[in-house]
């Protein structure tokens, strides 16, 4: 790691190429995420200070989001890296006889190296910030002088409450018993900002809460993704989007396009007024967060003879026999491309699904008009369920029964955590995630995949009762086929014969198919790590709103499932 510093004066770090992935910066590590690395442990600095990436198109996600474009992040050479900063500041000699805790590489006392300490203090509004050493151990009494202290290791346990803070200066000491938790620390919370240097502390008013610096809760991103549709996948908008940094400008000029894009060879053997009219379609979008996976759906259920672009390529295939009455469409995806876009972050508790337009902690300090971003391409495949037939399967009381325990659940859950409570809940929306759910384990034994490569798409709402299953990634991952040929009617119908079988039992019933929502806090029926729950990755909802029940009749309750219904 390199140290630099910028034309505003703000000294950062800068991560050697190899060190994290495109698409990690973007999911695991953005900015404002703790990385640990083995000679150090630094905080991914905002994208206000983040060298010019690779330029990435999306149309409709950037009509979404209201940005010009995305970037990819730069990674892979001293000057063109992502930077970051030190985080945390405090670090504990390796020197047993001495343990001072300083905020220097090296010890001031003896010389020996320090490594980061293990604690620090975050929010649920996304600041953190360095653990309050001297508090913890002088929250009794003032030191009567200059406070220095290190942090002992008794060696009798691995636990924190083997660890004690003494104060060289006054004698006092504090084991670190105690020390993690909401209300561990008695400060209250500074309002610190270290990814974003340069940006003055605000004030806050929700509970600091002190965590071990590699905690899962620590950073959870807040992604927004979109595939690449028609019409935005045609030869002509993929020459735009070439372009379309030089083109923006002069939007609205067509005598300036009219002499600009003849001289593009992008644009050999494309009418120019088509063009110019394309142009004029796609700055007059009218895509929202709200519609994106509206259009994506008409998209999947509209195919005609079949769409062959570069990155949207699908076609028709026959229902698997047997399931006519319950399927009404299967689409292969030969070609997608995806775009993930990094919008901002939380800490303690995951971004809420059901609200776009939920508070994020800010991944910059000033307002640019691009985010980051990576494309991914890979395959899929989407079922489209008949809506009659679930229409008339959520008119059943014994499925609005059902249902009723995981709405309640879920909104006191959301009640706990500040958030707005939920109006309703579709039974379609637990019944269609958890098929992906099932179906995801299922394929991942049919064809090789692992479960953590594949992911789901979920398209539920009053007019919508699908889902995709899909692989994407920027290698070749998924570029292959065998994705899609676990779609053809033979195999598909053999997978879905299978996960109906593998979803009527659980290694972990009785208690599986017996759990009460309301009961446990959890928003699942009858689903565990060992029937239903898949890799967090893959997942669009935290592995929450999942129910077998509502695919298949389990033993013992009322018989529901919508594949075993008799309408």
């Amino acid at each position: 790691m390199a140290t630099k510093t910028n034309s505003s004066g703000i000294r950062t770090y800068t991560l050697k190429g190899g060190k994290l992935r495109p698409s990690q910066i973007i999911t695991t590590f953005g900015p404002g995420a703790v990385v640990d690395l083995p000679e150090e442990s630094i905080m991914i600095a905002g994208i206000d200070l983040w060298p010019q990436g690779a330029i990435i198109q999306e149309t409709r996600l950037q009509q979404a989001l209201e940005v010009k474009h995305f970037r990819a992040p730069a990674i892979g050479n001293f000057e063109g890296d992502v930077p970051c900063v030190r985080f945390p500041l405090n670090r504990v000699c390796i020197n047993k006889d001495c343990s001072l805790i300083s905020r220097s590489k090296s010890c001031p006392e003896c010389g020996s190296d320090t490594y980061p300490a293990r604690l620090i203090v975050i929010c649920a509004d996304g600041h953190a910030d360095d653990f309050p050493w001297f508090w913890w151990v002088h929250r009794s009494k003032k030191c009567s002088g200059t406070p220095k202290l290190r942090l002992v290791n008794q060696g009798r346990t691995a636990t924190l409450a083997d660890l004690v803070v003494k104060c060289s200066t006054c004698n006092q000491q504090q084991s670190l018993a105690g020390a993690l938790g909401a209300k561990a620390v008695g400060t209250t919370c500074k309002g610190k900002h270290p990814w974003l240097p340069g940006m003055p502390d605000v004030h806050c008013s929700a509970t600091p809460r002190s965590v071990l610096r590699g905690a899962s809760n620590v950073y959870f991103s807040s992604l927004l993704s979109a595939l690449s549709i028609p019409p935005w996948t045609s030869p002509m908008q993929v020459a735009i989007n070439t372009h379309w940094s030089t083109l923006l400008p002069i939007a609205t000029n067509e005598a300036l396009q009219r002499s600009l894009i003849p001289a593009l060879p992008e644009f050999a053997g494309f009418n120019l007024e088509d063009v110019i009219r394309a142009i004029k379609e796609r700055i007059s979008g009218t895509t929202t967060l709200n519609t994106l996976r509206q259009e994506e759906f008409r998209a999947f259920r509209n195919p005609g003879t079949g769409i062959n672009h570069t990155d949207f390529q699908i076609c028709d295939e026959p229902i698997p026999v047997g399931f006519e009455p319950y399927i009404k469409r299967v689409i292969l995806a030969q070609r997608l491309r995806e775009v993930r876009v990094l919008r901002g972050f939380t800490r303690i508790d995951p971004a809420d699904a059901d609200n776009v337009d939920a508070p994020l902690a800010p991944i910059m300090v000033n307002s640019q008009d691009w985010l980051p971003a990576v494309e991914h391409r890979g395959e899929g495949i989407f079922l489209e369920l008949d809506e009659s037939r679930v229409a008339a399967w959520e008119a059943d009381n014994r499925v609005c029964q059902r249902i009723e325990g995981m709405f309640q659940a879920n909104n006191k859950w959301r009640e706990q955590r500040g958030l707005k409570p939920l109006g309703s809940l579709l039974p379609r929306i637990v019944l269609i995630h958890t098929l992906a759910h099932l179906l995801i384990r299922q394929l991942s034994l049919d064809c090789g995949y692992s479960s953590s490569s594949l992911r789901e798409r979920i398209y539920t709402g009053v007019d919508m009762c699908g889902l995709l299953i899909y692989t994407a990634s920027a290698d070749s991952d998924g570029s292959l086929g065998g994705l899609v040929q676990q779609g053809l009617q033979n195999r598909l119908g053999a997978t879905l014969r299978s996960l109906l079988e593998n979803a009527r039992w659980c290694s972990s019933d009785p208690l599986c198919t017996e759990h009460q929502p309301l009961l446990t806090g959890q928003i699942k029926g009858a689903a565990c790590h060992a029937c239903c729950l898949i890799s967090e990755t893959s997942c669009e909802a935290s592995n929450r709103l999942l129910d077998r029940a509502l695919v298949c009749n389990l033993p013992s309750l009322p018989s529901i499932g919508f594949f075993d219904h008799g309408i």
